[in-house]
């Protein structure tokens, strides 16, 4: 996955490189009318996506058990409020198991995410059209239901979350892109996927 990250985040930012637009004349222009292209307040995008590692399974700690965990499947939108500013919201779900006595004992955990989110668009300060970077906060929960559990103790629980998300899509058409996010929302560190401009 670290591979994978790497390579998407290389490949965005020498794309938006070859790409540029003429540095001199974008910050020459004055900052409240200034905008790259990458995002305005008319802008409504749908992305989705898969994340790692997987934390609601990973941090129930079963040590020497043997752990399978899926990815977290990501669904997003968001919508323009300003030529830098979006609102939107985010759901997650995932699943995964520990087995253990060659699988006779098995316990199975799925979860669910839902939050709300504000984002601050970098249009104004990269003068880039195809690449939108952008960095984002908001308030939200996560659901773990445990089922199987053979010690007596019960993993399943509700939390409050505060995701804080940095991110980038680099788009290969005015209605097509790839993004990549990294930050913390209880269920996963990063998550890569395709963003549609609806």
């Amino acid at each position: 996955m670290k591979k994978i990250v790497f390579l998407v985040l290389a490949g965005m930012l020498s794309a938006g490189a070859l790409q540029a637009q003429s540095g001199k004349a974008f910050y020459n222009s004055p900052y409240k009318t200034r905008n790259s292209g990458s995002y305005s307040a008319s802008a409504s995008l749908l992305s989705f996506g898969l994340g790692a590692p997987n934390k609601p399974v990973e941090s129930v700690n079963y040590g020497g058990w043997s752990r399978t965990a899926a990815p977290v499947f990501y669904a997003k939108y968001e919508h323009g409020i300003m030529d830098e500013v979006g609102i939107g919201g985010q759901l997650g779900f995932t699943g995964g198991s520990y087995k253990y006595n060659n699988g006779n004992d098995k316990l199975k955990i799925i979860a669910f995410h839902m939050a709300v989110l504000g984002y601050y668009h970098f249009n104004k300060l990269i003068p880039v059209k195809a690449l939108d970077v952008y960095a984002g906060a908001g308030l939200g929960f996560r659901v773990r239901s445990t089922s199987g559990d053979t010690s007596g103790y019960d993993y399943s629980d509700t939390n409050i979350t505060v995701p804080v998300k940095v991110g980038g899509r680099y788009f290969f058409t005015d209605a097509f892109g790839a993004y990549l996010e990294v930050g913390w929302d209880d269920m996963s560190d990063a998550n890569i996927g395709v963003t549609f401009r609806l």
